[in-house]
């Protein structure tokens, strides 16, 4: 438990000491300050980690449709899972945009994985890797719409966590 305190210091620590050198309290602008938080090893370059790999959707018109929402998790890396277990991580968060005749009425996030930490304390934490889709609730009109929002996370590897980040999600609706 002492060990598992003084984790959680380090890392708040090491949160406000890299939004200090970015000049704010919080990460507002994570793109803007591309530092990292290390733990010893040097991290592989950073491109982002995770990408949408659903892109183009068709539904019945008018009616409640559940669509899946595919993403991947570059490989050696992992992202919190919109559960984490730990109140200091940041969740996967899906925020969807109002679109023209569009009604989001939910969504479904899978559970995590269990990934145990190989440093420290082992720390058991909640995680994406690989392949995992958010099951989106929605109504769509007839015709084509586009479906735009963004998937927030956190991406980490073995030795390092990177800045949040923010990805784009734009998908094309075919109501029919």
């Amino acid at each position: 438990m002492h060990s598992r305190l003084i984790l959680r210091s380090l890392a708040r620590l090491a949160l406000l000491g890299a939004a200090a050198l970015c000049g704010s309290s919080v990460w507002l602008a994570p793109s803007a300050c591309a530092q990292q938080i290390q733990f010893g090893l040097t991290p592989a370059a950073h491109h982002g980690h995770v990408q949408l790999l659903s892109d183009n959707v068709q539904v019945i018109a008018g009616a409640p449709h559940v669509v899946q929402l595919w993403f991947r998790v570059e490989d050696g890396f992992h992202i919190n899972s919109h559960a984490p277990l730990d109140q200091l991580l940041i969740p996967t968060r899906l925020q969807l945009k109002l679109a023209d005749g569009v009604k989001v009425i939910g969504e479904t996030y899978p559970a995590g994985s269990s990934f145990r930490l190989q440093m420290g304390s082992g720390e058991l934490m909640s995680v994406y890797q690989g392949r995992f889709p958010v099951s989106v609730r929605l109504v769509a009109p007839r015709g084509e719409s586009t479906l735009t929002g963004v998937l927030h996370y956190q991406a980490c590897g073995a030795a390092s966590c990177y800045p949040p980040q923010s990805l784009a999600v734009r998908v094309a609706l075919s109501g029919q």
